[in-house]
């Protein structure tokens, strides 16, 4: 009797080893479903972003923690949350990237990729990806908008401008910034572009927390500083649509003159009737579209252990960071009804 008691304590012992080997494994496949995003909470674009990266990621049997932050402090919070949970990879569009050095590290340690989207993070070794769009280029595009609006190819005659760039803390804001001056600095030291404020470097023209308010104000001075006496105002760099609708604002309430040529970013649906109302020159959409399908496809290959080929390899500072990198659309008068097709 004693026998049979023993075999049978033996067979339930082996049958619990199992069960937890079990256990312990549907544990680790279900790691492998987990994702986490953690994104900014700035502007609509973010939630429109996060909200369709989720149902798609949950479409293809992913488990997704969203979360959407204002503050560094409590991204960081979040982060570690996400680290605690160990999932595929956690996807960061920074509030502050700089603000993320330590838990990038604790990331790297755990053998978590982490993927930045359409922010890069600069100067950490521990991004693994980028998933985006060429900052500098889009800032470009701007610059080259207001390069044939105002015609400076052609002739001699002299224009005025004003600038403006995002929050600081942003590393977009700068690329943007970088890739419009690579266009107009040219004719500014030509003086074919003048700017009345004399406010011409990043530091005097950054608009923190990307808010139209705060543009509004500063353009608000600036009308009533240097555009006195009828002088015309002939363009306005505004790195995205929702520093334009401020900037817009102000000339509406103190510009006498013609609407100047304003730039944009995100083809916000406020923008684009200003476009077609002659009160806005351009935008350039980032379809969400494009940034989940290079992010989705980047996920299921880190869920299979081979992440796809990436396009581009983008310098932050401290590596070269494998890049999917989309191309966004310009949009102005002319095509304005090419506006949200790939959203």
């Amino acid at each position: 009797m004693k026998r049979w008691t023993r075999l049978l304590a033996l067979a339930l012992c082996v049958l619990g080893l199992m069960t937890l080997a079990g256990c312990g494994g549907q544990e680790k496949s279900a790691a492998k479903r987990k994702v986490s995003i953690l994104f900014a909470n700035t502007s609509e674009i973010w939630y429109r972003n996060g909200y369709a990266l989720q149902e798609a990621l949950e479409k293809d049997g992913f488990l997704v923690d969203l979360y959407f932050e204002t503050k560094e402090a409590q991204q960081i919070e979040d982060f570690r949350a996400a680290i605690a949970k160990h999932p595929v990879a956690i996807i960061v569009g920074a509030v502050n990237g700089s603000a993320l050095q330590n838990v990038l590290a604790d990331a790297q340690q755990r053998d978590i990729p982490v993927i930045a989207y359409d922010r890069m993070i600069m100067g950490s070794p521990h991004i693994s990806y980028f998933v985006g769009f060429d900052s500098e280029a889009i800032g470009r595009a701007q610059g080259r908008a207001i390069e044939k609006a105002l015609r400076l190819k052609e002739g001699n005659a002299s224009h005025n401008i004003e600038l403006f760039a995002g929050d600081s803390r942003d590393v977009n804001a700068g690329l943007f910034f970088k890739g419009a001056m690579d266009i107009l600095k040219p004719y500014i030291e030509a003086r074919r572009l003048e700017i009345p404020s004399n406010d011409r470097v990043f530091s005097q023209v950054v608009t923190q927390k990307w808010n139209a308010e705060h543009a509004k104000g500063r353009m608000e001075r600036i009308l009533q500083t240097a555009y006195v006496n009828g002088r015309k105002l002939d363009a306005v760099l505004a790195p995205n649509d929702e520093l334009a609708k401020g900037i817009r604002a102000a000339l509406d309430g103190i510009y006498k003159g013609e609407m100047p040529f304003v730039t944009g970013l995100d083809a916000d649906p406020e923008a684009l009737r200003a476009i077609a109302a002659g009160r806005q020159g351009m935008t350039i959409e980032k379809p969400p579209a494009l940034l989940v399908k290079e992010c989705l496809r980047l996920v299921h290959g880190l869920a299979e252990g081979k992440a796809p080929e990436a396009n581009a390899q983008l310098d932050n500072g401290a590596r070269h960071v494998p890049s999917f990198l989309c191309e966004p659309v310009v949009i102005d008068k002319d095509n304005l009804d090419r506006a949200g097709t790939a959203r």
